[in-house]
């Protein structure tokens, strides 16, 4: 992995965004995450002079150029595009709004920041201030991946390198990887789809079983961006997808290496095959149909039960031993004595508080996951 410390001026920037040089929209990137303030101080920092952090870019070969992925800073530069935007004649940024999906974004373009005792918008600059911003230079720090880069190098890199904003997460790390990946573009496929919309892109999520279940869960609920909302479902997905697969427990974590060391090794995993959709299918639908009773509680919100619950329908057949509506039953009991303190009597109470006791550290745990998903189907049986 190489590494060249370099400044790019305003004036060159806007150039290549021009020439589309620069990608706003890796694989690995988030959404629009700053709020007006935020672009407002920072953009007045740099009109004012005053030094920046450093930019990260991605330098890949396109064709006869290069182009530039924005590993950190995509926010800072995406605040300088809705400053500038096409206001001017002079200095101008053509298509800035190809960037932006959705008008949150859009009508912030050519907002004003605090100068000289009032506010001013880049048009209304004097010549002097805008010839002294085409100047500003940008700390920047090109990153070249060769041959010899690592998998760890990569973890590091993508993982650790953010200054502000969003944290570049492991499951962003396996899309860029692995984004031709046909199991990870069929995982998506069943959860939505992708909306390009000039340079930028939008996910529109599926109103489906797969979607309806995982958002009941509380880290999906709790994000507010669309495009993460469906990251988080696609990631949970994922993992299910590769359980039911292989039937055995990894770590979330040693799931998501597992992905991006195939990646980097070239080797594509098969695409989900009917049979395999299917399973998921009457899965996620068995629990669709549960929700109205059961969608509030701690086995559809709670990482580890929902995990557990779902694990354990794709691993036995309870579905069909059961029965679908006296297994409703027996989930609804179970889920009673999850949120309760008081247990049954016998041997069923104390399988369950051991259940309790594995659910509370080192949940993504192999033989951890393996011993609950055990209490799981046994306490299922007993009730």
């Amino acid at each position: 992995m190489l590494y060249r410390n370099s400044e790019m001026k305003i004036d060159q920037l806007v150039g290549y965004l021009n020439e589309d040089k620069i990608n706003l929209a890796p694989a690995f990137q988030r959404g629009h995450v700053w709020k007006l303030p935020t672009r407002r101080k920072l953009v007045r920092n740099i009109v004012l002079g005053k030094p920046i952090p450093a930019v990260f870019l991605y330098k890949e070969a396109s064709g006869s150029k290069y182009s530039y992925n924005i590993l950190d800073g995509k926010q800072r530069l995406e605040s300088l595009m809705l400053f500038i935007a096409n206001k001017r004649i002079d200095f101008v940024i053509a298509e800035w709004d190809k960037y932006f999906f959705g008008e949150s974004p859009r009508r912030d373009a050519s907002f004003a920041v605090d100068l000289d005792g009032g506010k001013k918008t880049f048009a209304e600059l004097s010549d002097e201030q805008v010839r002294e911003l085409r100047e500003y230079s940008i700390p920047t720090i090109e990153i070249t991946l060769n041959e010899e880069t690592s998998l760890d190098e990569v973890i590091t890199l993508f993982v650790d390198i953010n200054q502000q904003g969003e944290p570049v997460r492991r499951f962003d790390i396996v899309k860029a990887l692995c984004k031709s990946d046909p199991l990870l573009k069929g995982v998506f496929d069943l959860i939505a789809l992708e909306v390009k919309r000039g340079r930028d892109i939008h996910y529109k999520p599926k109103n489906n079983e797969f979607t309806f279940v995982l958002k009941k869960l509380q880290v999906v609920s709790a994000i507010t961006s669309p495009n993460s909302k469906v990251d988080k479902i696609w990631e949970k997905l994922l993992e299910l997808a590769l359980f039911n697969r292989t039937k055995s427990h990894r770590s979330s974590v040693a799931s998501l290496k597992e992905f991006m060391a195939a990646g980097e090794k070239k080797k594509r995993r098969p695409r989900l095959s009917t049979l395999e959709v299917s399973q998921l299918r009457r899965v996620f639908k068995f629990l669709k149909a549960l929700a109205p009773k059961l969608g509030e509680s701690r086995l559809f919100s709670d990482q580890t039960h929902s995990y557990t619950m779902l694990t354990s329908l794709l691993k036995t057949d309870l579905i069909s031993e059961v029965g679908e509506d006296a297994l409703q039953e027996k989930l609804h009991r179970l889920s009673g004595y999850l949120d309760k303190t008081a247990l049954p009597s016998g041997q069923v109470g104390k399988n369950i508080k051991n259940y309790l006791d594995l659910s509370t550290k080192q949940t993504t745990h192999v033989s951890r996951r393996e011993d609950r998903e055990r209490l799981f189907v046994s306490v299922l049986k007993s009730l």
